[in-house]
């Protein structure tokens, strides 16, 4: 059996671990567009702050499995069951999955002072501009996640930065403005421009001159997109792949043809809090996905239930966890603010929907799974709300030893 997998993330090395795993004489390629190693794209704002290094993000390929390089599949023919690259190479396949992540959005502005952060190649570009034009602060397009952890790799590094922001918030996408403003507070000597876009980049000076939608001009070494992503599907152009924002998948992770699989920032599959399907752009839906698609590329037949949408990161000192709902108040909401940390809780009918905590929570996946799996926590909210709940605490009768 060919299996190829196109991207070399960690949605298609997992899934080539499971296929290798249950029929390891199969024959299994993996296609990246990049001429490096599988490495961790979560990785790359600590790159650039010196925390890590390319070497510690990398990842391993498994055993048996062809990592081809510099390869990147602009066709799939469905028909004739092949993927052709850009260098005009055709490698067949049995069965396919489309691992190719997402790329990320940029707004239509020449510059070759504006930079995006999605590879290796892109950090290397940033600090080489921030190391030949000193002083000036960096332009952060977008106050979402992306430009947030670059931010906070900027100050750890002593190199300042100025926030333009579309939404009259940071981090608008994951959070309430209640936790908004916690954030800002923390932010207050540095510059954010709300409700603003930029116009036009001007290099000048070494730097840039930015011209926002107001008319205000902003000086700096250079400007950061950080506005998101968007699946990467190019290469399904004149196929019969149905695609909404991502691939369409079903409960195997197959697409709309058969023996074409998707997973991953790529697919568009299941949320389990509001009902409908979605692109999950997180690192564990893709380790999941990755899996659970090896194992039905490997004739294994393996359901998947549907994810939840959460995001954990740390920035200036402050832990952001959040899932499911939470950038607004509906259904059951229990909140607590006290020094400087922000906790709630969203509830339907005693079903945890979702949550926002500005502080550490003890076992962050205990709140993904509490969701996922739709479990009643009618006697565990004060629990919930002090972040401290744990596995023990959802299987009481389990943990309890009965004492004669």
């Amino acid at each position: 059996m060919r299996h190829i997998i196109i991207g070399a993330g960690v949605a298609g090395l997992y899934a080539a671990k499971q296929i290798k795993l249950l029929n390891p004489d199969d024959d299994v390629k993996i296609l990246s567009k990049e001429s490096l190693r599988p490495y961790s794209k979560m990785v790359l704002p600590y790159i650039l702050s010196g925390d890590s290094t390319f070497e510690n993000s990398c990842m391993s390929v498994p055993f048996g499995v062809e990592l081809i390089k510099n390869k990147e599949a602009i066709k799939i023919d469905t028909k004739n069951k092949f993927v052709e690259t850009k260098d005009s190479e055709k490698f067949y396949f049995d069965k396919l999955l489309i691992a190719s992540g997402a790329n990320p959005y940029a707004p239509d502005i020449k510059s070759l002072a504006s930079f995006t952060v999605r590879n290796a190649e892109d950090v290397d570009r940033i600090k080489t501009k921030i190391d030949k034009v000193k002083g000036k602060p960096v332009i952060l397009s977008g106050a979402g996640l992306v430009n947030m952890e670059v931010a906070d790799a900027l100050n750890k590094i002593g190199v300042p930065f100025i926030f333009v922001a579309k939404s009259d918030r940071v981090l608008s996408q994951i959070i309430d403005s209640e936790a908004s403003k916690i954030l800002e507070n923390v932010l207050s000597g540095h510059k954010i421009f709300k409700g603003e876009s930029i116009k036009n980049i001007e290099e000048k000076n070494g730097g840039v001159f930015v011209t926002l939608e107001s008319g205000k001009e902003i000086e700096g070494s250079c400007v950061v997109f950080g506005k998101g992503v968007r699946p990467a599907i190019e290469m399904l152009k004149d196929t019969e792949i149905k695609v909404n924002r991502g691939i369409v998948v079903n409960e195997h992770l197959e697409t709309s043809v058969k023996d074409i699989y998707a997973a991953g920032d790529v697919a568009e599959s299941k949320d389990v809090v509001f009902g409908d399907t979605r692109v999950h752009a997180l690192w564990p839906v893709a380790v999941e996905q990755g899996k659970i698609a090896g194992l039905n590329m490997a004739n294994k037949k393996e359901f998947y239930k549907g994810s939840v949408s959460r995001n954990i990161l740390s920035v200036f000192g402050k832990t952001i966890f959040t899932g499911g709902i939470s950038t607004e108040d509906k259904f059951e909401v229990i909140k607590r603010v006290q020094d400087g940390e922000y906790k709630k809780i969203v509830l339907k009918d005693n079903i945890l929907k979702g949550f926002v905590f500005v502080s550490e929570v003890t076992n962050p996946g205990v709140y993904t799974y509490i969701m996922t799996n739709e479990i009643e926590v009618k006697n565990l909210k004060d629990k919930l709300l002090d972040g401290a709940i744990s596995y023990s605490d959802l299987h009481r009768k389990a943990y309890t030893i009965k004492v004669i």
